[in-house]
């Protein structure tokens, strides 16, 4: 592509090529020329002399035909522009080889069958370019800004949680502080309580050791004078004398009595029990914080036929119409069951399960092993790979072998599932009282899932959390 023609731009205001001052309302003749309107009819006179329909140019010295209409002139900013070549402004565009061109240029041979037009009318496509260009660049960047406020707002909404969570935890540990100082307080009383009892008890002791020492020191001084007295007076009273001196038996009395014994006795038991319940309770807290609570879904290539889930995989209902399901290995078919995801080679992990059964309708809860036989009839102990407590409205059994009937205060309906890998534990319990269902302990091989089983119609599993 040819070079463009080298470009001056003079900060002045553009000039008439006849009357050198300023143009106003400028038009072009056909040969480029450029001049005030007003100034026309000056050209005529000066020769520049118009005859008939010819109208002579004083510069090119050109005659064109005076129809020919005469052009507005394009002004703006690069109506300032010069060409360093012909001293002339740059008024016009070639769109072959884009570039600027003075009237001169434009008349060259190099330009001639070139498609050649004024600035505004050269520049209009590419400002249409440009304005769609700049349309959907705006566009862009409207959606990043909305993406980007989108994300403000979440990041600012999981900063506001984890603030929140800092005040929770800050609370729960004051609350706990405040319970842990009041039963501090509470077994402080108790002691000083006892203590006061002990003091009271040794006081009574004293009290009465004390009477009787006086009773036995008088009766021994009254005996000492008696055998100092004559025959004759002595035995006058012989009978007195010999009752006085029979032996009392005196019953010594207990320090401390055996009802404020044993009420220490319980107390110390109690305080023993002191560190280990401390103990426990930091062990069960770190391994609850330490427990994942991932998001559990059920898994439905594993999925009886006799089992609707729901579409968050996260619900499971039994039907007693059977869907028409592909076979797979992967299939319960002997039990209405269902493996949950992900199944788990190591670590601790929690879940809960909230449990809706109908008439007469029951459900298994727990962990299986990914080896579990799913065809056919099924073994649902521990040695078979399943270790899940069985419910149902009246009992809760636990699936060991033999099966061990649980005795609990209430029939669970939100169970909470603990799984320790390293530990081999399996711990089921009441969600809604914490009472403990039972804790299987297993020695697994293998990856384990989570264990649903439902039966009996309008009976549900959901998870949460």
């Amino acid at each position: 592509m040819p070079s463009t023609p080298s470009l001056k731009v003079v900060h002045e205001l553009p000039a008439c090529t006849f009357c050198v001052g300023p143009l106003e309302d400028a038009v072009t003749a056909p040969c480029g020329h450029t001049f005030c309107r007003l100034c026309l009819p000056t050209l005529s006179q000066m020769g520049a002399q118009s005859s008939g329909k010819i109208l002579l140019c004083p510069l090119c010295q050109e005659e064109e035909q005076a129809e020919t209409p005469i052009a507005p002139v394009p002004l703006g900013p690069l109506g300032e522009t010069y060409c360093e070549e012909h001293g002339e402004k740059i008024y016009f565009f070639c769109e072959n080889d884009a570039e600027f061109l003075c009237v001169f240029c434009r008349e060259g041979p190099t330009h001639q069958a070139h498609t050649v037009g004024f600035l505004d009318e050269a520049i209009q496509p590419y400002r249409d370019r440009l304005r769609s260009r700049l349309e959907a660049l705006s566009m862009e960047r409207d959606e990043i800004e909305d993406v980007k406020c989108r994300e403000d707002q979440k990041l600012q909404v999981l900063l506001t949680q984890i603030e929140n969570k800092k005040h929770q935890v800050e609370a729960a540990f004051e609350r706990l502080q405040q319970e842990l100082e009041q039963q501090r307080c509470l077994l402080l009383a108790r002691l000083q309580e006892l203590e006061q009892q002990i003091w009271k008890e040794r006081d009574e002791y004293i009290t009465k050791v004390s009477e009787e020492v006086t009773r036995l020191g008088a009766q021994v001084r009254e005996l000492e004078e008696k055998c100092q007295q004559p025959a004759s007076e002595l035995l006058q009273d012989v009978r007195v004398n010999q009752s006085r001196c029979e032996m009392k038996t005196f019953v010594s009395p207990e320090a401390i009595s055996p009802d404020l014994v044993k009420k220490i006795r319980d107390f110390h038991r109690k305080i023993l029990t002191l560190p280990e319940m401390m103990r426990m309770f930091s062990e069960n807290l770190a391994h609850h914080l330490e427990t994942d609570s991932g998001v559990i879904t059920l898994d439905p290539q594993t999925a009886s036929r006799s089992l609707i889930l729901s579409a968050d995989r996260k619900s499971v209902r039994y039907t007693r119409q059977k869907k028409n399901l592909p076979d797979s290995p992967l299939r319960f078919d002997g039990l209405p069951a269902v493996l949950g995801f992900p199944g788990f080679s190591s670590g601790r992990h929690r879940w809960q399960v909230d449990l809706q059964l109908g008439d007469g309708g029951g459900c298994m809860v727990g962990v299986a092993e990914e080896g579990v036989r799913r065809k056919g009839e099924m073994g649902l102990s521990a040695e078979d790979g399943f270790w899940a407590v069985i419910i149902s409205h009246q009992q809760c059994w636990a699936s060991t072998s033999p099966g061990t009937d649980l005795q609990l205060s209430e029939i669970p309906r939100y169970v909470g599932v603990t799984l320790d890998y390293e530990a081999g534990r399996v711990t089921l319990l009441n969600a809604q009282t914490q009472e403990p269902i039972f804790t299987f302990a297993a020695s697994f091989s293998g990856k384990v899932f989570p264990f649903f089983a439902v039966w009996k119609k309008g009976s549900c599993l959901t998870l949460k959390g």
